[in-house]
């Protein structure tokens, strides 16, 4: 993707040009000095630099020199001489946007992922914070919940790099190796990679970005790292009902469908949902809704039980899933800290057996000793259950059949 350079060492200028083009999506860069002006212009993505008369270091006739050099000569406008004066006024930020355009057309960040970002819990600023981290020489880790946006963001800090290669997804069981134009290699799981620190040092090597994905816990290897944390959709519920809004309005055109809207009762649900899987979660439910509700205003006090199911139980047994997660962790520690290999069983058979004896004798409690009624609750089949209970001990416990 070609890219704008803005040249300057002074703060209000930075602010005055570089956020304007980065609020509209586009690809910027900046350079604060003489040095950092002529590598940039070396680069084949750069297409126009707006450059301060100022600049620290500036020699106009070796610039003028150097870009007549260039096979790609970027374009060079001088700030205060080919465009109006730079204070904080409408039009100058219409000026220096409509000469970004006249360079590099529709490319950029278009209008749906802008209004999107803003809705991605980086934040009242998303762009401009991204062109500072798409501008780093560190590789970015986004920190986010399952379901929060963490490759949509990483392909728009792609977008706004500059670079001119592809954008690459690496899942973390995948070797990789550079191959092309320098682009960006976004590594899901980045802690569960097994070579992250050899992906870095080859994309560092052959000029390639590297931005990771992460949950806010999870620990990766020590790589120095520009951190980015998404917000959850639970926390930020003006963006809730706006993204919720979104994507009625998106999928009702999809499907040929006239307006549909919420009413009061149905917002209520939607806010008292914690939304564990965050967009992805909400897009799926609104999808889910306008499939199965034929009404121009969907009502929560009529919603279909299978939808409310995916509002009220799922959530409640998601939260209690994540908690047991770290429970057993916290029960665990101490036998694996005390287990001595050669003992009658390996450490695994010890937990899984211990922790299937304690489930089973839980769920026959729950159906009262129905086996058949235990079975479905546990997705087995029953010859597998009455295998399972004799194994553990547990014979004595229940009927054998559906009565």
């Amino acid at each position: 993707m070609s890219s704008i350079l803005v040249a300057t060492s002074r703060d209000a200028i930075r602010e005055s040009v570089v956020l304007p083009l980065a609020r509209e999506g586009l690809a910027v860069a900046s350079a604060a000095d003489w040095d950092g002006l002529c590598r940039a212009m070396c680069e084949p993505t750069t297409v126009l630099v707006l450059l301060d008369p100022e600049l620290p270091g500036l020699r106009g006739e070796l610039l003028a020199t150097l870009a007549a050099t260039l096979g790609h000569a970027p374009t060079v406008r001088v700030l205060g001489a080919a465009l109006p004066p730079l204070t904080r006024v409408p039009n100058t930020e219409r000026a220096v946007i409509r000469l970004a355009r006249q360079h590099l057309g529709t490319r950029g960040v278009d209008a749906v992922e802008r209004r999107i970002l803003r809705m991605q819990g980086l934040g009242a600023a998303p762009l401009e914070r991204l062109v500072l981290l798409a501008g780093s020489a560190l590789p970015t880790l986004i920190h986010g919940e399952r379901g929060s946006g963490k490759e949509r963001v990483a392909r728009v800090l792609h977008q706004l790099s500059g670079l001119a290669g592809r954008f690459v997804v690496l899942k973390h069981t995948v070797k990789w190796a550079p191959e092309g134009p320098p682009g960006t290699v976004y590594v899901e799981s980045a802690h569960r990679h097994d070579d992250l620190r050899a992906v870095v040092g080859a994309a560092r090597a052959a000029g390639w970005r590297v931005v990771g994905g992460t949950r806010l816990d999870d620990a990766v290897p020590a790589i120095k790292w520009d951190r980015l944390v998404l917000a959850p959709l639970r926390e930020r519920p003006d963006d809730l009902r706006n993204l919720t809004t979104w994507y009625l309005d998106q999928h009702t055109r999809r499907m040929g469908l006239p307006k549909r809207t919420f009413d009061r009762g149905m917002w209520a649900l939607l806010h008292a949902h914690r939304w564990p899987g965050n967009h992805r979660e909400l897009e799926m439910f609104v999808v889910q809704t306008l499939g199965r509700v034929d009404q121009a205003v969907i009502r929560g006090a009529t919603l279909p039980e299978e939808l409310r199911a995916l509002l009220l139980p799922q959530a409640e047994a998601e939260r209690e899933a994540e908690s047991f997660e770290e429970m057993a962790r916290l029960r665990l520690l101490p036998v694996v800290r005390a287990y001595a290999p050669g003992g009658e069983d390996t450490l695994h058979a010890l937990v899984i057996r211990s922790a299937e004896r304690a489930l089973f004798q839980l769920v026959l409690a729950r159906t009262q000793g129905n086996r058949k009624a235990a079975a479905a609750l546990l997705g087995v089949a029953r010859n597998t259950l009455q295998q399972r209970i004799e194994a553990l001990g547990l014979g004595s416990i229940g009927r054998a059949g559906g009565e």
